[in-house]
């Protein structure tokens, strides 16, 4: 056994937390309230005006040749008050399905009843009647229809729209609502529950049929103009596809359909390609993985699996091609394959030349080829791949994806590709790992690395160019999304290295991720550039380039220096997934992604002082597989993982040897938590906590707080007894200095942890500051879920001591098995 393991701790407490909620009055909700005439003619006028539009419309689409519509679906655009969106505030009573929420309190939705419901709720505001108070919430109703391309369409279609011709045929991605979420499973031991139960079947049975009528009567629309080429993703709240339509469907779509909430042009996505061919050889022992070692997927261009570096982890019956008419699951990428190179990184993470022989594998590769021989998918929607590989490989966990968009993720809607990944991961407990996506090194359209530097931009400053941001589908809320930093610094006589050692590394892209998330999560060295000192030529060296297996199908060393990219950072945090699947093979997967982060640091000099920028290159930072996965004298790690409800609050401690706080002691000690979550996804909805249908955070006890003040701090309800708490006592006590803004404010301006879905912060204090006990909560906030489903997370809370041979390890463990006694 492991000397020094993390341990688990214990919930201490659950409660009603006291979250902090703003004041319910606002000036312009309370003006409409005071001006009631005003107001209700306002929105009546613009509702008879859009019904009279809509009218128009329909009178001339037969003979200008549009598809049909429905008279009394009528597309809206309004506002309302920004603090009800996400809340008990239900469109629904007005007749109204949302289509998808839009910044600043804006909604697209569609009236299901030619506005009958609304107009009705208006003139009972009017008139000052029950069932029309909340018409004051109701802040604007935008006339006509111009809204839609701005809000509906990516940049590059954007872009194009004006010069749109009808009778060219555009290859689009299309994302339609559906906002009529599933009804919550009854409550087998309350009163009632048999005729629950059939109502809750009932209403399933109702929601598929109007779910599976949508998807034909948008069929049938598109159909009017092109074709549907894919199969069609349900992601619940909505469902896309890939089609084919002409121009002036095109138009119809965008302007007059009234479920489309995203059109987009289909991504280019491809693996990275090698450089040169120099390399050389070494001769080991390979031994295969221990019988119950776990087996990792690698969706990728396929694998060389007779190669003799890797051929011992692969099990040829779980190979599989997802490429249309070709199931040969070999690398056929030339210049020595992409997917190959990538098992060998899980297998090899620091290079073949650093293992001793014989050398056992760590775990098993399941070869898994998504990508044709030029390195390109090509005729499958990644969605829908997405879908098809995880429900054909249920006994995988882990899924390695070093596969990108060429282009950078956009910011407004998740994609398709990521909230499917999101989708996979809560309802499967799997995991995926994501390379961040690579800067091309030159680009015909002026956004490669050398193009940047020709116009001024030089590193690392063009990587806050927007097109520098990470790729699809890295942005996705719950995968761990990994950069890459260089792993050497580079001078000879005509070129040297773009950046240092522990430097992002040129062509990484980074983030912030959709929505402010932090992203990437962590970051490896997935090697480096070069430039010359004259000319500005930009080159992979071999001395920048991580050593990785090749596939050598078309000629050429099975070894090589030849390539960089994050495709190659990612396989070795791969590797590292491996390892704690060992140690925690029956674990939830937030686990996992918690212990990845939390090992992670921060290059100096950013652990101490990290900044905006540093958090967007390296997120987290660089994963150490020892502090991942074990411990030392000087360092200590406890766990656990839980489920949490919204309005729940979940309270841990961990004591202090009274040694270690001694006021003769100046040590300087590191706390680092971390949590991380996963829940039910919307992909109408934008911003982390309108995606998630409940969203968590954490919070600590103060400087000198204990455990007693902090509980009623915290949790206002304790098994039904109401708590209470001295405001002005706690606000006088100094706050620890975590690193990153969360309920209190960080030393990171402007990146907030609780957007993301993993949470880590740390602090660097005097040993002498600190208390008897520390103490922990998670707190659960509603999100869109009115069922208030249970949300699995893990919290995991470390404590190092910096720059001392002090041994810490047993005391505190001895401390905190004591406590956990009593």
């Amino acid at each position: 056994m492991e000397k020094f393991p993390h341990l688990q701790f214990f919930q201490k407490v659950s409660g009603k937390p006291r979250l902090n909620g703003g004041p319910n009055y606002n000036p312009i909700t309370e003006g409409n309230k005071r001006n009631r005439g005003r107001h209700s003619r306002n929105l009546l006028n613009k509702t008879t005006q859009l019904k009279t539009d809509w009218n128009n419309e329909l009178s001339v689409r037969q003979q200008n040749g549009l598809a049909p519509l429905d008279a009394d679906i009528i597309p809206i655009f309004l506002k309302v008050n920004p603090k009800l969106v996400n809340t008990d505030f239900d469109l629904k009573q007005f007749g109204i399905e949302i289509i998808s929420e839009e910044d600043n309190g804006y909604i697209i939705g569609a009236s299901l009843d030619g506005f009958f419901s609304l107009e009705e709720k208006i003139n009972k505001f009017f008139n000052d009647k029950r069932g029309g108070g909340q018409i004051a919430e109701f802040w604007e109703i935008i006339d006509g229809n111009q809204w839609k391309p701005e809000h509906i369409l990516s940049d590059y279609l954007k872009s194009i729209w004006q010069s749109v011709d009808e009778n060219t045929t555009y290859r689009l991605e299309v994302g339609v609502a559906f906002d009529k979420p599933l009804s919550k499973v009854p409550d087998q031991y309350k009163r009632g529950y048999a005729l629950k139960l059939e109502k809750h079947r009932q209403n399933l049975i109702e929601r598929d049929n109007r779910f599976l009528e949508r998807q034909d009567e948008f069929e049938d629309f598109i159909n009017y103009y092109g074709n549907i080429t894919s199969e069609i993703i349900d992601l619940e709240d909505s469902f896309c596809c890939e089609v084919e339509i002409t121009g002036k469907g095109l138009k119809d779509l965008v302007l007059n359909y009234p479920f489309v909430f995203e059109v987009s042009e289909v991504d280019e996505i491809e693996g990275v390609q090698a450089e040169s061919e120099e390399t050389e050889s070494f001769e080991i022992e390979v031994i295969e993985p221990e019988e119950n070692a776990p087996e990792i997927g690698v969706i990728d261009s396929g694998i060389m699996e007779r190669n003799k570096y890797i051929s011992s982890a692969i099990i040829s019956e779980n190979s599989k091609s997802y490429i249309r008419g070709d199931v040969s699951t070999a690398d056929h990428v030339k210049s020595g394959g992409h997917g190959t190179r990538v098992a060998g990184a899980i297998l090899y993470p620091y290079g073949i030349s650093t293992v001793s022989s014989p050398y056992q594998l760590p775990c098993y590769i399941r070869n898994l080829r998504i990508l044709n021989q030029d390195n390109k998918l090509t005729d499958k929607f990644p969605a829908q791949l997405m879908q098809e590989i995880i429900t054909d490989n249920q006994d995988c966990r882990v899924f390695n994806l070093s596969v990108n968009s060429c282009l950078p993720a956009r910011i407004k809607h998740m994609s398709s590709w990521a909230a499917t990944i999101d989708k996979l991961i809560n309802e499967k407990d799997i995991l995926f790992l994501i390379s961040a996506g690579n800067i091309p090194i030159s680009d015909k359209k002026g956004f490669g690395i050398i193009n940047y530097i020709k116009e001024g931009k030089n590193y690392p400053d063009y990587l806050n160019e927007p097109f520098c941001r990470i790729a699809n589908p890295a942005q996705s809320s719950f995968a761990i999304t990994v950069g890459s930093v260089n792993h050497i610094s580079f001078n000879d006589e005509d070129f040297e290295s773009i950046g240092n050692k522990n430097d992002i590394s040129p062509f990484s892209r980074i983030g912030t991720g959709i929505w402010g998330m932090i992203k990437p999560d962590i970051v490896e060295y997935g090697g480096g550039l070069s430039i010359s000192r004259v000319g500005s030529v930009v080159s992979v060296k071999n001395e920048l380039s991580p050593e990785l297996v090749r596939s050598t199908l078309h000629g050429g060393p099975a070894i090589g220096t030849d390539i960089v990219g994050t495709s190659f950072a990612t396989p070795k945090v791969s590797y590292i997934v491996a390892q704690l699947l060992k140690l925690y093979p029956e674990e939830n997967i937030n686990l996992l992604r918690g212990l990845l982060v939390q090992g992670a640091r921060l290059p100096e000099p950013f652990f101490e002082n990290p900044s905006a920028i540093s958090i967007k290159r390296f997120g987290y930072g660089i994963p150490s597989l020892e502090r991942v996965t074990k411990n030392n004298d000087q360092r200590i790690t406890f766990y656990n993982t839980g489920n949490i409800r919204a309005e729940e609050g979940h309270i841990y401690s961990l004591k202090i040897p009274e040694f270690l706080s001694s006021p003769a002691e100046e040590y300087d000690v590191l706390i680092e938590v971390t949590v991380s979550y996963t829940a039910k996804v919307r992909r109408t909805r934008q911003k982390t906590k309108s995606y998630l249908s409940s969203w968590l955070d954490w919070t600590s006890s103060k400087v000198g707080e204990l455990f007693g003040g902090f509980k009623d701090y915290v949790l206002k309800e304790i098994e039904g007894k109401v708590t209470t708490y001295d405001k002005e006592v706690r606000n006088a006590m100094p706050s620890w200095n975590w690193k990153i803004k969360g309920d209190m404010r960080g030393e990171v301006d402007g990146i907030n942890r609780t957007n993301s879905t993993v949470q880590k912060d740390w602090a660097i204090i005097k040993s002498h500051e600190l208390p008897e006990d520390i103490n922990f909560a998670i707190r659960g906030h509603k999100g869109w879920d009115k069922s208030n489903g249970e949300i699995p997370y893990s919290l995991i809370v470390s404590i190092e001591i910096l720059n001392s041979s002090l041994e810490i390890y047993e005391a505190i463990r001895i401390e905190n098995e004591i406590e956990n006694l009593v």
